[in-house]
């Protein structure tokens, strides 16, 4: 994907769907769920985004908002995974989100520097 001079190769590596363990706040009749990913930059740009808006998450049914992860797998860094990617570097990241119990996970997308406009869909 070309993405404003930036080259990456972007894969969904996992969702663990309950992601248990992670501390987040998630408030009544939901569960976490993390996203893993691994972002390559081929460059020639540098890549500068935030995962949280480039990783989304669409369900069956109910709210899908991602959650800060204090501890385990996905615990939420200081700073996104996706944040200055300059040519020839590889991240992986994990993003959590908290999920209506009961919803069925449709697809995953990653859109990039937050942009709805186009993506890449993955489904779990």
């Amino acid at each position: 994907m070309n993405t404003e001079g930036a080259l990456l190769a972007v894969t969904l590596r996992q969702v663990i769907d309950p992601l248990r363990g992670s501390g987040a706040a998630l408030g009544g009749g939901a569960r976490a769920v993390g996203v893993i990913f691994q972002i390559r930059s081929y460059g020639p740009r540098v890549y500068d985004s935030s995962a949280t808006g480039d990783i989304a998450l669409f369900t069956s049914g109910g709210v899908v908002r991602p959650v800060l992860a204090t501890s385990g797998v996905c615990k939420t860094p200081l700073n996104d995974f996706d944040r200055y990617i300059t040519a020839g570097e590889d991240r992986v990241g994990c993003v959590v989100f908290a999920v209506a119990d009961g919803a069925a996970l449709e697809t995953v997308r990653f859109f990039p520097h937050a942009r709805r406009v186009r993506g890449l869909s993955w489904a779990p």
